[in-house]
């Protein structure tokens, strides 16, 4: 099983940064900056976000500005197989769009705009549902998503 992280960054209008990807996966699409931990040096999941925010997003950050919301396994994604992948909120906000680089061009999407944004459906459906339902309700807890992606893009909730 592959381990790998997502971020999600805003700015002081609270809007997030999004990364216009031109690679698989969801290659043309917007999704958070993350990326896979580096197991062979038994990287942790915090140390891995701090490492791709400097390596994304040129964001120099430490272990304690990272604050886990949400842990997600999918079986069978394409092109990538098992995953884990665990959220990560920045608690400092940034301004400055960070430049275009191997992966895409970074855009800051209001939060308002985001379930009409090109984001993979399946991912508005499930992650950011339950993020802006956190948000909206208060809510200080980690979320859980298990999903099967055998037959993507149906998923089935586990």
């Amino acid at each position: 099983m592959k381990l790998a992280t997502l971020l999600y960054i805003k700015n002081d209008n609270g809007d997030y940064l999004l990364l216009e990807r031109i690679k698989n996966p969801n290659k043309g699409l917007f999704s958070p900056p993350g990326g896979k931990l580096d197991v062979h040096l038994a990287e942790s999941p915090i140390e891995c976000a701090v490492r791709e925010a400097h390596e994304e997003c040129g964001i120099e950050s430490k272990n304690e500005d990272w604050k886990l919301i949400g842990i997600m396994t999918e079986k069978e994604f394409p092109h990538i197989g098992n995953i884990m992948v665990f959220l990560f909120e920045f608690k400092k906000r940034i301004n400055d769009v960070p430049p275009e680089f191997h992966e895409g061009k970074f855009h800051f999407v209001p939060e308002s705009d985001l379930m009409s944004s090109n984001i993979p459906e399946t991912d508005k459906k499930y992650i950011w549902s339950n993020i802006l339902q956190n948000k909206k309700t208060g809510k200080n807890e980690v979320f859980f998503l298990n999903m099967d992606c055998t037959n993507y893009p149906e998923i089935i909730l586990k």
